[in-house]
Parts: structure tokens; sequence; C-alpha cells
């Protein structure tokens, strides 16, 4: 344990007989009754929790017992029998999953060891912009010229001293030597970790970090009005972690982790290379598991790298023992969390509370090939690779229907005892080919089998096995192949036509795809969800294109599968959604692959990648939100270690150094958020891209933004005397406010009375995905970084729900009262009888009216949210809703189709 967390004892102390605690002898009656009460409760609870019987699953609509009173939106909460908690039905606006309680008071001098808060920032900031140790000490010598107050520090061996003295106030790291056998000789390997049990306990004791930690596992459910519909987000939510706390004993409590491993590059060319264990704990709620923070992501292992022997190279032995030394490091990772795992252990909290925690790996963040060796699968070469099930090696191009025998470490450790009982070499190795499973001893086999099953915390990962895999690696170079089977004009088209479609916050603008054959992973997920809109029109179902446009097809239907396991909240009507598009998808591709066989006989599709679809939301019912498992958060730890290695060592044994610039960082983190925690915060979370004007009519739902000189209507109408929407601009805006309700006086507005115009608008509205607030920041400028910018919105007035382009925003005053107006062209001309290709490609089409002078008055706050419309380049006026740009609008149009009748 941390030397942050442990008390050192001393001979005065007394040991409690019932927990095991050391005290002071001051209060140590007082604490060993307490304890001797707690223990007798705990047993008496024991025997009644025992008696009561599971809590009914809830997992499809629950219409039954809904008690009177209860409204739309009301979220119920359902606790495991082991919190002893009631269940609880709350209002939307009450719910909450945050702990209150009272902010600790901070410490007087929080820099210590650094003897004051000047030594501590100047070392900070040495540290984070890795100044050499002659720099440091020139910007020590600077401050002390300069200084107005207090500052100690006098060189950079003042400055290593001091962090060395700090490290100790958060679990450090350790070093351990392991040995696996090879051909009769023991080979040695150095691991680096940090006791995994002490890091959790510093965040359980963190006075803003513990508060929000989640012991309890929950079912969370929303009325609808006729039922209660579950929905899982957190992995506390979601049934492993209910079904973990149901294996410990009633008193305790799961305390879980989630690990990922994956070698990184550190040098530009690859040469030097790492390999980080990095540990979240599921506890947490995930904006801060997956932050930056002190609870976020943290490295607490660097396991060993098996240098290639030119004389095993290739050999099954060689690939047995790489995995081995593997195992063996890892077991060094875990080794702090494994006795807890099955006896459990006692920690002291935030709150002074002493509670008895189990630990268990919930969740396995990993690519496939580190899901291979996790698992001690043979890899995507064996007759059995997936690392989940039992399915064929020439049956994972088929992902739905699936019903092959999941694998399990029970099943795999009496493979393993069978396979060793055999005396013949040849035997063994039969049964082990049998579910291609590696002779090698899994380090997660030593956790407690009831709640920690490596096979069941490996997790579908989106960026590897969609943006890197079905997508990146397969899907999008066949388009590209057959694009180019059709000539240059083609692919040129495509990049012409992903150039016009509309720029959206947060993705990217591509001006040209066609050439681009490696990139990362957030631009191969931007033209996943682009391409559809950008190549309909280049392959249209005609006997030239007719393969190429079934391939768009079965981009178009794995698009919505990635959608929906992309949702940051489910509902068990998403998860059934999601699993009808896989089945839809599976489908579409195996008519693909019989058709384009002629046309591509040696392109392969029966990989590990295309197959692992079929458990993901299998996942997503037991573990929660894709996010929560996703490797992209972890690879994103990858940076500041390649930084350290380039900056912080000197290129020979690497690994301590990258491993003390690290804990450095985490405790300078440490110190930093305790000695300017809201400025720290107020940083990060500060997402506002524009200074607004406090004196802008706004409210909640809408605010205006980049305000504009007051100008005149007849100003406005002369500046605007070339564009159609502007004509009679004044008249049509007096029409629009003598028709308002609340307007009681009859208004004219004169030529000389002026308006303000803003060109920024930012929309808060509550996503249909977690019911929380969203914004969206639109444009409506003539000059947006040199190019003009007229977002579209989705709105909804007295005549239905329309989609329009903002034409110009301003404010106007009547009779006192600021109104904020938008000039809108509407799309809602009629579209006609549905297209086969708006079927196939799940497109909503929009058109506008056909005179160019269609224009009209809204009040802003009509509006419901931003939209991205893609042209069509086929037909002129007409647009699609691009319903990939992000998760909200996926689902509303999902409704609308449905609505219209677009969907079974």
């Amino acid at each position: 344990m941390s030397a942050y967390l442990q008390h050192v004892p001393d001979d005065r102390q007394k040991v409690c007989d019932t927990c095991g605690h050391s005290f002071k002898p001051k209060g140590f009656n007082r604490h060993q009754r307490a304890c001797e009460q707690r223990a007798r409760e705990s047993e008496e609870d024991a025997e009644l929790w025992a008696s009561i019987p599971p809590a009914q699953d809830r997992s499809e609509r629950d219409s039954e017992n809904v008690p009177e009173h209860t409204s739309v939106d009301d979220i119920r909460t359902e606790y495991h029998p082991h919190a002893r908690i009631a269940t609880r039905i709350q209002a939307f606006s009450d719910f909450t999953r945050q702990h209150h309680y009272e902010p600790p008071r901070p410490d007087r001098q929080p820099w210590l060891p650094f003897r004051c808060q000047l030594d501590f920032e100047v070392a900070e900031l040495a540290h984070e912009t890795a100044l050499t140790h002659e720099q440091t000490t020139r910007l020590i010598r600077l401050v002390q010229r300069g200084r107005t107050e207090d500052f100690s520090l006098k060189n950079y061996a003042d400055v290593r001293n001091i962090w060395e003295a700090a490290s100790h106030r958060l679990t450090p790291f350790e070093k351990d030597t392991i040995t696996v056998p090879l051909d009769g000789n023991d080979m040695e390997y150095t691991v680096y970790f940090r006791s995994l049990w002490d890091w959790g306990v510093d965040l359980l004791r963190h006075p803003d970090i513990g508060p929000h930690c989640v012991f309890d596992a929950q079912r969370l459910s929303k009325f609808d009005g006729d039922s209660f519909i579950r929905f899982i987000d957190e992995p506390w939510t979601a049934d492993a972690f209910w079904e973990c706390q149901s294996q410990i004993p009633p008193e305790a409590k799961p305390l879980a982790f989630i690990l990922y491993a994956d070698k990184s590059k550190l040098s530009s060319f690859g040469r030097e290379k790492g390999y980080p264990v990095i540990a979240r704990l599921a506890n947490l709620p995930v904006a801060i598991r997956n932050g930056n923070g002190v609870g976020g992501g943290r490295v607490v292992g660097w396991l060993p790298l098996v240098k290639d022997d030119p004389k095993h190279k290739g050999t099954q032995k060689f690939a047995n023992f790489k995995v081995a030394v593997w195992h063996a490091a890892f077991k060094k990772v875990l080794a702090s969390i494994i006795p807890p795992s099955k006896h459990g252990q006692w920690a002291n909290c935030w709150d002074d509370v002493v509670r008895l925690f189990y630990t268990l790996v919930l969740i396995l963040s990993a690519d496939y090939e580190e899901q291979s060796v996790m698992s001690l699968t043979r890899g995507v070469m064996s007759n059995f690779p997936c690392p989940i099930c039992l399915i064929p090696e020439d049956k994972l191009s088929s992902v739905m229907p699936h019903d092959y025998t999941l694998r399990t470490c029970q099943a795999t450790n009496d493979l393993l005892i069978k396979a060793r009982a055999e005396r013949r070499k040849g035997q063994r190795e039969a049964i082990l080919k049998g579910q291609s499973i590696r002779d090698v001893d899994n380090a997660f086999h030593e956790m407690d089998p009831n709640t920690t099953d490596v096979h069941r915390a490996l997790c579908y990962d989106r960026l590897h096995i969609v943006l890197r895999g079905l997508f990146g690696d397969h899907m999008w170079p066949e388009l590209q192949i057959l694009i180019g089977f059709l000539g240059r004009d083609f692919a040129a088209k495509v990049d012409k036509n992903f150039d016009a479609l509309p720029r959206w916050r947060n993705m990217n603008h591509f001006d040209a795809v066609m050439a681009i054959t490696f990139t990362d992973g957030s631009k191969y997920e931007d033209i996943f969800k682009l391409i559809v809109f950008a190549a309909h029109d280049l392959l249209p179902n005609t006997d030239e294109c007719k393969i190429a446009y079934l391939l768009l097809r079965c981009i178009r239907a794995y698009l919505e599968v990635d959608l929906y396991a992309a949702l940051e909240v489910h509902t068990t009507e998403t998860i059934a959604a999601g699993r009808k598009a896989l089945q839809y998808f599976s489908e579409l591709m195996n008519k693909y692959i019989c058709k384009s066989e002629a046309l591509r006989p040696d392109k392969n599709w029966s990989f590990p990648k295309i197959h692992l679809a079929a458990h993901l939301f299998d996942d997503i019912e037991a573990k929660g939100a894709t996010r929560n498992y996703n490797t992209k958060p972890n690879e994103k730890c990858h940076g500041p270690l390649k930084e350290s290695y380039q900056h912080r060592t000197n290129f020979k044994n690497v690994a301590p150094q990258i491993l003390r610039a690290d804990h450095w960082s985490l405790v300078s983190e440490f110190i930093r958020g305790r000695v300017d925690e809201l400025a720290a915060y107020n940083a990060r979370m500060d997402e506002d891209e524009v200074d607004t004007d406090a004196n802008i009519a706004s409210n909640f739902h809408i605010r205006f933004g980049s305000r504009q000189p007051k100008k005149s209507l007849e100003a406005i109408e002369e500046q605007h005397i070339d564009n159609p929407s502007f004509r009679r601009f004044r008249t049509k805006l007096n029409t629009f406010l003598n028709a308002l309700p609340n307007v009681s006086q009859q208004v004219n507005m004169l030529p000389s009375d002026e308006i303000i115009e803003f060109r920024f608008l930012k929309v808060n509205y509550e996503s249909l995905v977690d019911f929380r607030q969203t914004t969206d920041y639109l444009r409506c400028s003539p000059r947006f970084h040199n190019l003009p910018r007229y977002d579209c919105v989705i709105v909804n007035t007295a005549t239905g729900v329309f989609f329009a382009r903002l034409l110009f925003l301003f404010t106007c005053n009547v009779n006192d009262t600021s109104y904020p107006i938008a000039l809108i062209r509407p799309y809602d001309a009629p579209t006609g009888r549905r297209l086969q290709k708006d079927k196939h490609l799940k497109f909503w089409r929009v058109r506008s009216q056909p005179r160019e002078t269609t224009s009209e008055f809204i009040l802003a706050e009509s509006i419901i949210r931003g939209v991205a419309l893609a042209p069509d380049p086929t037909i002129a006026g007409d647009f699609l809703v691009m319903d990939t740009v992000d998760s909200d609008i996926f689902l509303r149009m999902k409704q609308m189709h449905l609505a219209a009748g677009h969907l079974d």
C-alpha cells in the first residue's frame, strides 16, 4: 500500500482481532466494540439476505406494478439485494447518480513536500515541458532573480529530490524478475508494475474521486407512459456487475477493474517499443474513468517484450513461450488483487468508512491480437480463432445466426488438465487443437473464477474491429478497388462529392479520400459515416455497378450496426433494434460475398473481426455501453509515454525512466488538483467556442452569438438586394410579428428601424440517447474560416416538423420585448414516390420549394437542433439528411422513418 494511504505501525499500536487493522491506543476500545457489533450484524444479515430470492429479471418492458402518480420519464432504480436499499422512483429532473457529499476542507499547504506553491508550480512547468537538467536550473535562476514571493528551489537536483519525496504520496512502481523455461534454459525478464490494490485504494481514499464510486449493481428503467423500459450505460447498470455482486458475501462490495494491454511504438520508426498495461476503475462514472485526471486511466504495468530468435522463430514452441512470458509477467500485475478476489480485503475509504471489497477483472479492453494472448487461443490461423466462442474458422464470414458454444475459464482449465494428463505429445496437441488452446498457464485463472472469467471479460472493440478492422481494412479498400474498375472519372467524382458535403462540428472534412489507404481511427470513422452520401450517385443499381452498389448497401447496413454500438445509453428497444440491424447486415454481406466471388476470387472474408460483431449486443447487456471498453481512450495514453521516451530518457534502459516520468506526472496531477482544482476543472471542461454577449436576448434552449453592428431594415434589404430570399424582407417581417400570439398591438416596423444581426447560434436540447443536455453550435455567416457557412436545422412550428437552412439570425425589439428570429429556407416540398435507392440506403430526402424567393421567418426557439444536409447531385434542389453524424440524429431519424412507414 502506498505511503499516502498507509499508517506506519509502531509498538504502541493495538491490533483489532475482528478486522485485523492496527490502531492507536486512543479510541481503540470504542472501535473494537463497534467492529464486533458490525460482525454480529453481518452474520445475521447474511442469513437474512441468503433467504431472499434473486431480483426478477426486468430485461423486457415492465408494465406490472406501476405505482400510481407515476409520470412519463420517471426513473426507477432497483438496487442489488445486497445493497439493502429499497427500489426508488424519481422524477427525471431529480434523478442523479452523483453522491451528495460535503466537500472536504482543503489542506492549508497542498503543495507539500514542495516548500511553497511557487516551488511546485516551477517544478510542474519544468516537468510538463520536459526541460533538461540544465534548462531547469536556468529557469530556477531566472525565477530567483525576479521573484516577488517565497521561492526556495536551488537547482535540478533539488527539484528531483522533492519529486522523489512526493512520489510516495501515491502507489509507486515496483520491479521484479520472472523466469520462464525454453529448451531447458531459464529465461529471465524484467517486469514493472504498481500494486493494483493500492492504486485502487488510492482512488477510494481520494476526497474528490472516492465519493463518485458506485459499489452496488443497479437496474435502471425509464417510464414511457405505459411501462418501465430498462436502460443500460455504466458497468454497474449491466448484468455482469449484478451477477458478480451475487457471488460475494452480502456485506461486501465489488471492486471492479478494467485492464488494457497493447504494444506501443515509442520511437518514430518503431525500433523501440513498450508494452504498457493501463487500468481503470469500473466503479467510477465514465466521465471520470475515461478522463485525463487522477481518476482516469493509469499505467499499472510494463510487460517484457520477447525478441524473435532465428533459432525458434515460427515454431509452435516459441509462440507458446512468448505467451507464457506474457502471462507470467501479467500475473505480477494481478498479484495484489488475486487474494482479495477470493477472500476479500478491507479498505478505509474517503469517508473514513472501512468497507470489505472483493476484487474482479470485469472488462479486458484489447485488440484481437492481445485478446488471443489473454485467452490462450491460437490466433487468426487456428481452427477456432474466436477468443469468446468455439466457431470454426470456415464459418466466420457468416455473422448471424450465432449458436456456437461459449468458452469459459472452467472449460479451458479442464481441457488443459485433460491434455496434460496425456503422455504422448501428439495426443496432447490434438486435444488442445480441438479448441485452439495453448499449453500455457493463464494468469487470469488465478482470480476467483466465480467473478473473473477471461473469456467473458473480453469485449467488442469498435476501434479495431470496425474502424481498423472490417471497414478500414476490408470494406473501404474493397470499395476503392471496385470504383477503380469503373475508371478514374468515378474516383474523381467521389472526391468532389466528399468536398461538397457540409462541414459539421467535431467531424473531419475531406476534399479527397480515394487515395487514402491508411489513416487514424477517427478519420476512418468519418469516412465510414460519409461515404454513402458521397458515392450513391455514382453507383446505381445497374449491371455495370451492381456489385459496387451491393457493397455500398453492406456498408450502410454495417454503419447502422456501428451507430447502435456507439450509443452511450442503451434501452431494451435499441438493443433489439441493433440485433435486427446485425441480422440484416449479415444477410446482405453473405449475398455480397456470394455475388462478388467471380469478380474478386482472391478476396477472403472469413476472418475473426467480421465474426466478433456476433458478440456485440451480448457485451452491451453484460458490461454496458461500448465506450466502457473501447480501446480508443487507452490508446491515447500511449502519447505521453512516447513523449517521455523522446524527451525524458537517454534512450538506454528506457522503461524505468519512462515510468518514473509517468509517476511524477500522476503526482503532479494529484497536487495540482488540490492546489487549484476549480481552475483546472474549468480549463478542461470549457468547450464554449464563442464569446457571447451577456445582453443578448436568450433562453436556456437557444442563444445567439457573434453579434454584428445594428443596421436598419432598409440597409439589410440593400445589402442583400441580389438575394431573392431577402425580397420584401420588411413586409414579411411585419406580417410575421403581427401573427405572434403575444403581440397585442399592431406592429409596423419602418425602414429606419434597426435590428441586430448574429452569426452564431447555440442550441441546447435533450438527447434521445442519454436524456442529457446536448449542444449544437451552428453558423449563419457569409464568412466563417474564409468560407460561407449556413447550417441547417430541424424546426417545430404549428405547421409541423420540417427541415430548413438558416439564412439570417437577428433580434428586433417590439413593445420593449426582444425577439430572437431566424430567416430560413424551408425544405418542405413534396418529394414524390420514395426511390428504391432511398429504401436500400435508408435515406430521408428533403426538397426545397421551386421558387427561389421562398423563405420565411420563425422564432429561433422553434429550432429543435441542428442537422447536416448533403446535396443529392442527381436531383437539383434535393438533399439527404445525414443521419450518421451523431447518435441523437440517428435515433430521431429512426423515429421519423417509423412514423412514415419506412421501417418494418
